[in-house]
C-alpha cells in the first residue's frame, strides 16, 4: 500500500489514539516507530518530533517554505520529474521536501 505524507500522519494519529502502547512508543522514540511502521530509514539529518496535545493547547503545523529564488539541484529535479517512488527511502537521497515521497507501509508492524 502506497501513501502520501498526509496519509502517513493520519495513520500515526489513528494508531496513537487507539493503542496506548503505540502512543507511548511514538512519544518516546518517534523516529524509530516511523522507521519500523513504514519500513524505511529516515536520514540522520531529518528529525521526527511527536508532540502530545492536551485540552488547553492546539498545535498548528506550519509547512516548510522554500526560500525565494531557491532551486532544486539538477539531480533532485530529475528524481521529481521522473516520478519514481523510492521504496524504503523517504528522503529521495536527501532532497528537500523529501517526506512528501510516497512510501509503502509495513502492515506487519509490532511494538515488540
Amino acid at each position: 500500500m502506497k501513501m502520501t505524507r498526509g496519509e502517513m500522519q493520519d495513520l500515526l494519529e489513528k494508531f496513537a489514539s487507539t493503542n496506548p502502547q503505540y502512543r507511548a512508543a511514538l512519544l518516546a522514540n518517534p523516529k524509530a516507530v516511523v522507521e519500523k511502521q513504514f519500513n524505511m530509514t529516515v536520514p540522520d539529518n531529518v528529525q521526527i518530533k511527536a508532540v502530545e496535545e492536551n485540552a488547553s493547547t492546539i498545535y498548528v503545523v506550519v509547512p516548510h517554505a522554500v526560500a525565494a529564488g531557491a532551486e532544486l539541484a539538477d539531480e533532485d529535479l530529475e528524481k521529481v520529474a521522473g516520478g519514481a517512488t523510492v521504496k524504503g527511502d523517504a528522503n529521495c537521497s536527501d532532497s528537500d521536501g523529501a517526506m512528501n515521497t510516497v512510501v509503502e507501509i509495513n502492515a506487519e508492524f509490532s511494538l515488540l
